[in-house]
């Protein structure tokens, strides 16, 4: 069984895993266009928060990318 469901958003794409660690469930990774990685391990409870903390990250790098 594939535990892990990839999404692409704005150009980056992001890897969500089930796999649990302390009080999370879910683990996931960012990777940049130009394929950096940062991968979180307490991603969240559920798979839908995993990605919205992954997709908060990603609007997070665009915004320092605008403040510069």
């Amino acid at each position: 069984m594939n535990n892990t469901t990839t999404y692409a958003y704005k150009g980056w794409t992001i890897s969500v895993t089930a796999e649990k660690n302390m009080c999370a469930n879910f683990s996931f990774d960012i990777i940049s266009p130009s394929g950096d990685c940062q991968h979180v391990a307490m991603g969240g409870d559920n798979r839908q928060r995993a990605m919205d903390r992954a997709k908060e990250m990603i609007d997070m790098e665009f915004d320092l990318v605008e403040a510069e």
